[in-house]
């Protein structure tokens, strides 16, 4: 049988055997207290930031900006990393299937259905205060009066203008009788090969993310590039905050509508939005020419009446 184990503490002095049994007791003391204490501490502490993938490209930089003051009022702590590069056709097959969690991309038919289907999360805030729908033609410096005689729909019809694979813009000047090639390589100024080469005139972009970005980057390497002073096109054309589909988005999705309801309700949104965009002056509007032009799949309704005081430019009654 085994001899039964004598606390070492038992075998000392009487005095030294009680002093012994207290600092025992005080260090069996103080590791409960610590851990007690480290509960509290991480009890206390604040969740870790979730972390999603968001589209990230230059000229997006004000939509991140309100992105993150939506959340910031919302009270959500939230991380973001980069979506990969791509198309409307690859960002849409990525936010849909929750590869992105959130893009930063204009309404399209293909993205309303997926909403009404409940495959995609739409909040139609305009990021863009309804001057993406403004477009500016840009064109080489050297034709810079191509447009001085036109003044309609069917006049831009004898000209051929380009546009990115897959934007819903193709569709919309296709509908409206003008002549569109779809560009794969133009985000550099590309395009401006196929001008001097004769099979393009025109390269329509929003107004106001053309003179606050893209002239200046597309003229690092195209210095002949120039923007049209004679006609602005204008159709309903809104750039949303798009959510992708699923539980791990459901507190995002909630915290960006109660964000942005309140960033625009205060007036933020448009401080937030002033430090990353200029409006476009009186001058700019002065002598240009506006040709509007259908949008076959929406109209200006699509933007709900709590954020129509957005749209910076008067939509056409």
């Amino acid at each position: 049988m085994p001899r039964p184990q004598i606390d070492p503490a038992l075998r000392l002095h009487p005095a030294r055997r009680i002093a012994a049994i207290v600092a025992a007791n005080r260090v069996r003391l103080f590791r409960g207290a610590a851990a007690v204490l480290a509960f509290v501490v991480l009890a206390g502490r604040p969740a870790a930031a979730a972390t999603f993938v968001m589209q990230n490209e230059p000229h997006l930089a004000h939509a991140r900006a309100l992105v993150r003051a939506a959340l910031k009022a919302s009270g959500m702590q939230a991380d973001f990393v980069d979506a990969p590069l791509g198309n409307e056709r690859r960002n849409l097959h990525q936010i849909s299937t929750g590869q992105t969690h959130v893009d930063l991309m204009p309404a399209t038919p293909a993205r309303l259905q997926l909403v009404r289907e409940g495959r995609l999360r739409m909040i139609p805030v305009p990021l863009d205060l309804g001057l993406l729908g403004y477009r500016i033609n840009l064109l080489l410096a050297s034709q810079h009066d191509k447009l001085a005689h036109v003044r309609t729909a069917a006049d831009l019809a004898n000209f051929t203008i380009g546009q990115g694979v897959g934007w819903m813009d193709v569709d919309i000047y296709r509908a409206a009788g003008i002549a569109t090639k779809e560009i794969k390589r133009w985000s550099g100024g590309e395009f401006a090969e196929q001008m001097e080469a004769g099979f393009l005139d025109l390269f329509p972009l929003g107004m106001e993310e053309t003179l606050t970005y893209f002239l200046p980057h597309f003229r690092k390497r195209y210095p002949q590039l120039a923007v049209d002073t004679h006609v602005l096109v204008r159709y309903p054309w809104f750039r949303f905050v798009w959510v992708a589909p699923g539980p791990e988005t459901d507190a995002l999705y909630a915290a960006l509508q109660r964000g942005f309801d309140r960033i625009v309700a205060d007036g933020s949104f448009m401080q937030v939005w002033r430090r990353h965009r200029t409006p476009p002056s009186d001058g700019l509007l002065a002598g240009r020419r506006i040709i509007d032009i259908t949008n076959p799949f929406y109209g200006y309704d699509l933007v709900p009446a709590r954020y129509q005081h957005l749209l910076l430019l008067r939509r056409p009654r």
